[in-house]
């Protein structure tokens, strides 16, 4: 279980990774106005290196979907929520991993149109995370910020060609760190209700 959240950790550190190692092999790419998808293409240098960090960390993610419910289930969480929250976070691994697997042009690169439910994940670790503290609010917080820069981007106005690179990119940091630290929380309730297994008897009372 511990494995697979540690997956979730992982997942935004190789993402963000390649796409860095992708910039620097292409200096022109303007990261304000291109997409991180187009690292990608055919008429990039080298778009294997974006491609197949597309695909490590969708792999990644979706593994740490889930142990997101499993650990959810581990602390006591509610099972539908700890089920939503791995299956979004699931479903997030797979459309970015189809994102490497078929490189723009081709249609099978949105994955779908599955990639806005991938923005769920933090909501239902919010709800469903029982004993989280700190965790659950931070949860929160990571899912309404996306939300209000996608709702400032798609409805009010302010993405523009010169910019959406910068939105999108906005929103994976935003998502990517939230989901992390939630995955790293877990880890750690796990392993301090661990602990307190070992330190107890049998029956119940604390071994002196």
């Amino acid at each position: 279980m511990k494995a697979l959240l540690w997956a979730g950790v992982a997942a935004p550190v190789i993402y963000f990774g390649t796409q860095i190692a992708a910039i620097a092999l292409n200096p022109s790419f303007n990261i304000a106005e291109q997409q991180p998808s187009e690292l990608g293409i055919a008429a990039m240098h080298l778009p294997i290196v974006a491609n197949a960090g597309f695909i490590a960390s969708g792999i990644a993610f979706a593994l740490g979907g889930l142990g997101l419910f499993a650990g959810l289930r581990g602390v006591g969480g509610n099972a539908i929520l700890a089920v939503l929250a791995g299956l979004t976070l699931a479903i997030l691994g797979f459309a970015i991993a189809m994102s490497g697997f078929f490189p723009l042009p081709n249609p099978l690169h949105y994955a779908f149109g599955l990639y806005p439910v991938g923005i769920l994940p933090p909501l239902f670790v919010a709800l469903g995370y029982k004993g989280g503290g700190p965790a659950r609010w931070i949860a929160f917080a990571g899912f309404a910020t996306c939300v209000a820069i996608f709702a400032a981007a798609s409805f009010g106005g302010m993405a523009t060609e010169n910019n959406v690179g910068l939105f999108t990119r906005a929103i994976s940091i935003v998502l990517f760190a939230t989901i992390a630290y939630v995955c790293w929380s877990l880890t750690r309730r796990l392993r301090t209700a661990g602990q307190t297994t070992a330190s107890q008897s049998p029956d119940g009372l604390p071994v002196s």
